[in-house]
């Protein structure tokens, strides 16, 4: 299981079946106030090199932090800077080993090193484990005053190997031009990695607007670990630093999305990235790129272009200018006007930026995806890419995603994928919360007994209808958290990122009091507004169609959906095993259309039934079981009871 802490002191635990904790932490109300702003010009790359560049300095550690420069030593900054240390090692600690060393061109010679894992870790034991209370360490590793030259491109490239845990990167590249007095310049160089996946490459950052209004004679620069970001693990390892010259024109695609969400200043789920839209839920859409002039010179001639294809099919063309684009400038260019898809397929949209200068890098462009359904609304990649295990033994768990409402609409189910680890027998409901402080339930779906036939492994998209007994009417312009809770040890399929508060889990650990998270990977969870989900294909030949009916077992109510293509008189017989009629239900006369019968199985005894629907001259029949949850009933036949959300489910004990 995903073992999650409720303080800021997260831990980086291994999951069974070896893959890695999610980024969690305490969920927080959607804010309207700006967060500190930290410059964050592109997530790390693998660097592909320009032309005609000039280097100004170099850094490889083979002196140590004595400097292998033409300016002088490194130094150690911070209440926790000792933690970087020189060395040709690598990590070690209670969750990092030797074989995580960095792989930088010169690595034998030796490397920097904030070894925070190690420094939280107690080595007196065998094995090593995490200390009971790790420290947030706070340390900077400070390069000697250099001298730059102004008006020009300049790029820092370094080669860097980190892994973090639990809540946001906390390696920055700084830049001071005042010998380090102030250190102005924030470049958040962990932007793209999620916690506990390592990253290991060269990353370059444009600094040129760094040295704005200086006069380049006291330039340092600092990789700082920072404590802000309530992490204790894993490590940083620093190597192979480059600063040198930009020359001529180099336009490059930081960034591009069908999204504009900023959590701290949305004040709806609107604007998220949707990986399928419904047709009810159809709106413009802000794509965006955020692009960089990491050349020398100012572009006049560059157009951000804008392709979409419906199905491999060209919808549309546009060409925005972006004028005077100087060396070092970082714009965000949004397709004007937004863009509305309007029919059912998988949209491609190409961004590029381009100008009529020669560009020496290939970095110009970038492609993201996006479905129309004619009733599905979801934000994962579409299958189970992995999956959350929850709370090894059982206990409460929930989970979901945050959802716009823009049209109002009748949700009649929550879809999920399973994944195959799930015990076979545990129920789930699925549910629409409100989105204030408490995450107020105001619909669940009938109960649902998890079966071999729902369970996905990894790839799989198998997905399973949590159905309402009865549409649920959702308003307009309203946000809504949609989860799937569990009753049992059940695994869920997850597959995407999330921006931090928009994707939410609900359990308690050891110790810890049940409280609500959020989670940085998209759990599969969606909403669906097909009133005839549930429903079996109908015969061709006569358009009527009716579907199993849920929950099954039944206890109490149990609902049968069906649907029509005509006009015609329906009626329902539920008859024992026998074939004995102990139930009708006269429908009259239905116009085409999809609906749900509610049956009342109270009056009948435990056991297994049949159910026929006759629309006019057609007849369709399924199998039921009828449970009655009567503690005393079911003790005095020696069994034992385990509990689900609304009804007991009871195996007789051996």
């Amino acid at each position: 299981m995903n073992l999650r802490n409720t303080t800021l002191s997260l831990l980086a635990l291994t999951l069974a079946g070896g893959a890695t904790a999610q980024l969690v932490a305490p969920r927080s109300p959607i804010g309207f106030s700006a967060a500190t702003q930290h410059v964050t010009p592109r997530a790390p790359r693998a660097e592909q090199g320009t032309s005609r560049q000039v280097v100004l300095f170099s850094e490889d550690f083979a002196n140590g932090f004595a400097g292998n420069n033409d300016f002088g030593s490194w130094t150690t900054s911070g209440a926790d800077g000792a933690i970087w240390k020189y060395d040709t090692f690598g990590p070690t600690g209670a969750y990092s080993d030797l074989t995580e060393i960095i792989e930088s061109a010169t690595v034998a010679n030796g490397f920097a090193l904030f070894n925070s894992d190690s420094a939280n870790t107690d080595f007196s034991v065998d094995p090593p484990v995490i200390v009971a209370t790790p420290i947030e360490w706070e340390g900077s590793l400070e390069s000697p005053v250099m001298t730059l030259p102004l008006n020009t491109g300049l790029e820092i490239t370094f080669h860097q190997g980190f892994r973090y845990c639990c809540q946001d990167a906390p390696v920055f590249l700084e830049v001071s031009t005042d010998a380090g007095l102030s250190w102005p310049t924030s470049i958040s160089v962990g932007e793209g990695v999620e916690g506990n996946d390592a990253f290991d490459g060269v990353s370059a950052f444009n600094i040129t607007n760094a040295l704005e209004g200086s006069d380049g004679m006291s330039v340092k620069i600092r990789f700082r670990h920072s404590a802000d970001a309530g992490t204790s693990h894993y490590y940083w390892q620093v190597d192979d630093i480059n600063i040198q010259t930009l020359e001529g024109f180099d336009m490059r695609m930081v960034s591009a999305s069908q999204s504009s969400f900023v959590n701290e200043t949305a004040g709806t789920y609107d604007s998220l990235a949707y990986s399928v839209y419904p047709l009810n839920q159809l709106r413009g859409l802000p794509l965006n790129m955020t692009v960089l002039n990491n050349g020398g010179e100012t572009e006049t001639t560059a157009v951000a272009t804008f392709e979409i294809d419906l199905d491999g099919n060209q919808v549309l063309s546009t060409e925005i200018p972006v004028p005077n684009f100087a060396p070092g400038e970082i714009r965000t260019i949004y397709i004007d006007p937004n863009y509305t898809p309007s029919d059912v397929g998988t949209y491609t949209v190409n961004y590029s930026i381009n100008s009529d200068e020669v560009d020496p890098t290939d970095n110009n462009t970038s492609t993201s995806t996006f479905k129309v359904d004619p009733y599905v609304y979801g934000r994962d990649g579409g299958t189970a890419a992995s999956f959350e295990d929850g709370p090894a033994d059982g206990s409460e768990f929930v989970l979901g995603s945050a959802f716009y409402v823009g049209n109002a609409a009748d949700i009649t189910s929550v879809d999920v994928l399973l994944g195959s680890a799930s015990d076979l027998g545990a129920i789930i409901v699925g549910q629409v919360r409100n989105t204030d402080a408490d995450f107020t339930v105001v619909a669940t779906s009938q109960e649902v007994e998890v079966t071999a036939g729902m369970l996905n492994a990894v790839g799989g998209s198998n997905w399973t209808n949590l159905i309402f007994a009865s549409p649920y009417a959702l308003d307009a312009n309203t946000d809504y958290l949609i989860t799937v809770e569990a009753f049992g040890e059940v695994t869920f399929g997850q597959n995407g990122t999330s921006p931090a508060q928009t994707s939410f889990i609900r359990y308690g650990v050891p110790a810890q009091p049940l409280d609500w998270y959020y989670t940085t990977t998209t759990p599969c969870v969606r909403m669906n507004f097909d009133a005839s989900v549930g429903i079996e294909a109908k015969d061709v030949s006569s358009g009527v169609g009716m579907g199993q009916n849920l929950p099954n077992p039944a206890n109490g109510t149990t609902t049968i959906p069906y649907t029509l293509e005509n006009t015609a008189r329906v009626t329902f017989e539920v008859r024992d095993m026998s074939g004995k009629l102990v139930l009708t239900s006269n429908e009259g006369i239905r116009a085409a259309g999809t609906y749900r019968l509610n049956l009342d199985t109270n009056v009948l005894s435990e056991g297994v039934y049949t159910y026929t629907m006759r629309a006019g001259d057609v007849k369709q029949t399924k199998r039921m079981t009828v449970i009655i949850a009567s503690l005393f009933h079911e003790l005095k036949r020696g069994c034992l009871a385990r509990g689900g959300p609304s009804f007991w489910r009871f195996e007789c004990c051996s």
